[in-house]
């Protein structure tokens, strides 16, 4: 009698297993996403400089043309300080903070 209960306790525990081992097979698919579904809305955004900059441009400025002649750019090292001769500092109203907008 024992074994009997054995067998089928132990057949219902399998076949409980295999069920379960198999459960998740029968879902159905996702779909898969698609990148070109999404729609790009792209703002425009206008600087006002409050001058026409194509007035100080050369005529034929391509701001996208690759540069032809890199040696011709000047390269302005901001820590390369110069001596000017005499002490700034005295000539300069007390206090004086070149950083701070006076108020007109």
């Amino acid at each position: 009698m024992i074994k009997k209960m054995e067998i089928i306790s132990c057949t219902a525990i399998g076949l409980l297993y295999v069920f379960g081992a198999f459960a998740n097979s029968n879902t159905p698919k996702e779909e898969e996403f698609d990148i070109n579904s999404i729609q790009m809305m792209e703002e425009e955004i206008e600087i006002d400089l409050g001058f026409d900059a194509a007035k100080y441009l050369p005529e034929d400025f391509n701001p996208y043309a690759y540069p032809q002649d890199v040696e011709g750019f000047n390269y302005i090292d901001e820590n390369d300080f110069f001596e000017l001769g005499f002490d700034p500092e005295k000539h300069l109203p007390e206090g004086f903070d070149p950083y701070i907008k006076v108020a007109k």
